[in-house]
């Protein structure tokens, strides 16, 4: 009897520790507040009711579950505003379209898309989104004609582009603007300027010369004073 309960037990806490193991891989890595904009970058001319851009704002996260405000701007202008949620452990939720995954997905993980169920990464490269360089996780998929190319990204598992393609037609979507991280080009956009090395030191060397010149002036004003 004694052995009985120390081999249940010991099952239990096996179970239990495997239960522990795989939650703790899959975490959801936004908060409440975080928000990103993706807009249509490429392709053809998409007709009125498709959208212009979407911007997916986690309100609350609670486990792996992530309640999203999906706000939709139609090339026609019209908007919707929709509140979402999306279990990305499970699957579960009324999530329309995969704006977010688990965070810190590797290539060959199995991540849970809307619709379509347990999908294996591709892959993992670099790109820039939002002004900045991010690591991605990438995959394809089909659903009927459609033909869908995500990009997440890999720390936060949101969604950073999408390919929708259809016969020859196809649009791309691009994230470019987000609170998650800030953009790695902190200064304006200067001109260009096209000037060989030896003028460059000319012209350095003159603005040597008058700051020198500029302050002997000075200095010599002051003394005779």
């Amino acid at each position: 009897m004694r052995k009985a309960f120390t081999f249940g037990a010991l099952v239990t806490l096996l179970f239990l520790l495997c239960t522990t193991s795989a939650y703790a891989e899959t975490q959801i890595g936004v908060k409440a507040g975080d928000w990103i904009r993706c807009d249509y970058a490429s392709g053809g001319n998409p007709p009125g009711d498709a959208p212009q851009w979407v911007k997916v704002e986690c309100m609350s996260v609670t486990g792996t579950t992530a309640t999203l405000r999906i706000i939709t701007h139609h090339v026609n202008g019209t908007e919707q505003n929709e509140i979402m949620t999306w279990n990305v452990a499970s699957g579960t939720g009324n999530l329309t379209f995969q704006a977010i995954i688990q965070a810190n997905a590797n290539a060959e993980d199995t991540v849970q898309i809307a619709g379509y169920g347990g999908l294996k990464l591709a892959g993992e490269k670099t790109g820039t989104y939002a002004g900045a360089s991010r690591t991605v996780v990438y995959a394809s998929l089909s659903q009927g004609e459609m033909q869908f190319n995500y990009c997440w990204d890999k720390q936060t598992g949101a969604l950073l582009e999408v390919t929708l393609s259809q016969g020859s037609e196809s649009f791309t979507y691009k994230a470019t603007s987000t609170n998650i991280w800030q953009s790695s080009s902190i200064l304006p956009n200067l001109p260009t300027l096209n000037m060989s090395i030896e003028m460059l030191s000319i012209v350095i060397s003159v603005a040597v010369a008058t700051a020198i010149l500029t302050t002997a002036v000075i200095y010599t004003k002051h003394k005779r004073t």
